[in-house]
This record gives structure tokens, C-alpha cells and sequence, in this order.
């Protein structure tokens, strides 16, 4: 690729950082306003070996975690796909960031995983690209 400025890759970023944002506030907001509110008598415990009134509390503070992973990731991709198109120059920096916070978002919310999908796409699109050679000598844009 030697467009100017990674146009593509940061488009795809943006989408993907977009979609896990969503899904990252989805499962936020369904694990700490739906679950922990649960009758406890959906859940069976023919064991007796756990306290069943716990469980709700306890999914909800996992999918919790699950959801403010992915919606950081997808903060930092969004991020990291409007300043790449700001910055070009710094292209590696922010082809990586996207790249490595795209594929944590699978251990969250994954944005659907076709957030995380067109993120990667994205990371590695950033990372292949490279300064046109008219543009490589001249000083880098303020």
C-alpha cells in the first residue's frame, strides 16, 4: 500500500473499535443490571454444594470483567484508528496497538468478533503499509 495516509486500514479500524465499544457496553450494562436481579430460583443446585443466591452476583462480577475488557480495547482501537489517521507517521506504533488490543478483545467482548476481526485486518493493513516515496523526504505533516 503507499496511499499518503493508511485510509483503509484506519477505516477498518475505526469500524471494529466501534463494534467492540458496543458489545463491550452490552455486556457491561447486562451484567451489572440484569444478572445480579435474576430469581435465584432459575438456577438448581442438586448438589448442595453451592449457595445458589450467590450465583447471579457471581456471573455478573465475571461477565463484568469480560465486558470492561472489551470496551477499553475497543476505546483503544477506535483511539488508535483516529489517531493513525491524524498521524500517519507513527503508523507502526498505532498498527500495533490496534493489532494486540484487537485480539484481547476476543477474551472480552470481541465486538461481535467482527470487531475484533476488522481490527486485525486493520493492524496488519497498518503495519504492511509504508510511506510513498514522494512523501518519504518531504517533512511530516504538523
Amino acid at each position: 500500500m503507499t496511499e499518503g495516509f493508511p485510509n483503509t486500514a484506519s477505516v477498518l479500524a475505526i469500524i471494529g473499535g466501534c463494534l467492540m465499544i458496543v458489545a463491550g457496553m452490552l455486556i457491561t450494562a447486562l451484567a451489572v443490571f440484569v444478572i445480579p436481579h435474576l430469581n435465584t430460583s432459575l438456577f438448581h443446585n442438586a448438589t448442595g454444594s453451592l449457595p445458589v443466591q450467590n450465583v447471579p452476583s457471581f456471573v455478573g462480577s465475571i461477565l463484568t470483567g469480560f465486558g470492561l475488557l472489551g470496551l477499553i480495547s475497543g476505546i483503544i482501537v477506535l483511539g488508535s484508528g483516529i489517531m493513525l489517521r491524524i498521524n500517519p507517521g507513527q503508523s507502526v506504533v498505532f498498527g500495533l496497538l490496534i493489532l494486540v488490543f484487537s485480539v484481547l478483545s476476543f477474551f472480552g467482548s470481541g465486538g461481535f468478533v467482527a470487531g475484533a476481526v476488522l481490527g486485525i485486518i486493520g493492524g496488519i493493513m497498518t503495519l504492511r503499509w509504508r510511506r510513498p516515496a514522494a512523501l518519504a523526504g518531504a517533512p511530516p505533516r504538523s
